[in-house]
């Protein structure tokens, strides 16, 4: 962090804005005047927010949001309020978006030792992407408040007496049962998507919580949870051939947005290995709620143990079904975001991973819960006994940083963003201290921008070389 100004003048832009679109859709036809009053009651809010209390991350998430869905409905509205309204709300929206982008890095922390972000117009826009993106997570999060506190105390607490009884803190392993290949034999048809052609993979979960554990019946009732799901591609001759195991990340899990985020025609087209992409617990076909991922950061705190202790039992189970079919394959793991903590957490347990790659790693979930809270609500958890570290110390077992990493020192690699506004650069910063300061390539860019950025897929295809994943 450089600089924090007493007030953000430039949101003053934002403020004059939302007037804008107050006052000249109030005079057009009724319909009009409700789209219009959307966004010009947010961008006042924000903007004389921001003005009045800069540096609040909450406002800059809805302003970078609202900047975007402002100039799509200035495209609506442009005939009723005229052209000259219209360039204004137009260029409003962009600028909007532009300074939620700039306020947020001016203000981004970033630890010793790294290179700062640039302040250039592409990084801004890219921090803005960041932005509205937690500014769409935020809004559709659930928050704990009430009896959903009081329950959440009372389970971590039965988390800690369960764990400190069973020694999980100091043997995290004892937690975790021996991995097998699922619940029985998977069922497997073809399927294609995006033009993706694959195997889809199904079969009962591996992961039986024992029914004394904090919310076990709960966490059972999600039934299409219970499903281990996998997109598989792979050649007709798999002997031999390396796997690699992708992780996606958070509110992902569709075939149409992972084929984005993993090269397949490159991975396995060109470079020859055979892919195993496995829905994360909550994602995809297995959620719990409308939207993909929903309850898995934003449930009941004392469900954060059971989603990553399934990941991990799911993630082993792949590794198990892929020994199956080639006893000696080479086996590495990619993962992005909170598939980054799960390739993390996975290297703690299996130390024949020929690499284990984990691109803006997510490595704290409960810092990266308070990170986004507002602050009231912050306040208030902790005062009702949750903070950061009461809920890390009943994670042990389920946390990469509490645990050793078993891959050799040379097989681990990281990337991660300067400018990530979704995951504190410390934390694939305290990854790479855990992990013994090993192959690291920082860039500078956002969480969303990874995919495009110059330097991270040189980075991705040398680990992969260096490994014997890829000629």
């Amino acid at each position: 962090m450089r600089w924090q100004p007493r007030r953000f003048k430039s949101a003053i832009v934002v403020l004059a804005v939302g007037i804008v679109w107050l006052a000249s859709c109030w005079t057009a036809p009724w319909w009009v005047a409700i789209v219009g009053t959307v966004p010009g009651v947010v961008l006042i809010a924000t903007g004389s927010g921001q003005f009045l209390y800069a540096g609040d991350r909450q406002l800059l998430y809805h302003m970078a949001l609202t900047g975007p869905v402002s100039a799509l409905l200035a495209l609506i509205v442009g005939y009723w309020v005229g052209w000259l309204v219209f360039v204004v709300l137009l260029a409003g929206g962009i600028a909007t978006y532009l300074i939620a982008g700039w306020a947020l890095r001016v203000q981004h922390p970033v630890p010793p030792g790294i290179e700062p972000p640039t302040r250039k117009l592409a990084l801004i826009n890219k921090v803005a992407g960041d932005g509205a993106l937690l500014g769409f997570f935020v809004n559709c999060a659930r928050v704990p408040r009430g009896k959903a506190v009081n329950q959440d105390v009372a389970e971590l607490r039965a988390w800690g007496d369960l764990a400190a009884r069973d020694g999980w803190l100091e043997r995290p392993a004892a937690m975790h049962a021996t991995p097998r290949v699922f619940g029985e034999a998977p069922r497997i048809k073809h399927a294609k998507t995006a033009g993706v052609a694959y195997e889809w993979l199904t079969a009962p979960s591996a992961y039986a919580p024992e029914t004394a554990w904090p919310g076990a019946t709960r966490w059972a009732d999600h039934k299409a949870n219970r499903l281990m799901r996998a997109r598989v591609v792979r050649s007709d001759k798999t002997a031999g051939q390396p796997w690699l195991l992708c992780v996606h990340g958070y509110r992902m899990g569709h075939g149409a947005i992972d084929f984005q985020l993993f090269d397949v025609p490159k991975l396995h087209g060109r470079m020859g290995m055979n892919l195993m992409m496995p829905i994360l617990p909550l994602h995809g076909p297995r959620r719990a709620t409308f939207l993909t991922g929903g309850r898995f950061l934003d449930g009941p705190l004392g469900d954060l143990v059971h989603a990553q202790a399934q990941a991990l039992c799911d993630l082993r189970s792949c590794i198990a079904w892929i020994r199956e079919q080639d006893p000696d394959a080479r086996i590495g793991v990619l993962g992005y975001s909170l598939g980054g903590y799960h390739a993390a957490l996975l290297s703690c347990f299996e130390p024949d991973l020929a690499c284990v790659i984990a691109g803006i790693p997510m490595t704290d979930i409960p810092a990266t819960l308070w990170q986004h809270l507002p602050t009231a609500h912050a306040d208030y958890l902790e005062a009702c006994g949750l903070s950061v570290d009461s809920v890390n110390a009943r994670m042990g077992a389920v946390s990469p940083l509490a645990m050793p990493c078993r891959v050799p020192r040379e097989r681990r690699y990281i990337f991660a963003a300067t400018a990530d506004q979704l995951i504190s650069p410390e934390q694939p910063s305290a990854l790479w201290r855990h992990w013994d300061e090993c192959h690291m390539q920082w860039y500078d860019g956002s969480h969303l921008s990874v995919r495009h950025e110059q330097n991270v897929v040189p980075f991705i295809d040398r680990a992969l070389r260096e490994t014997g994943m890829s000629a």
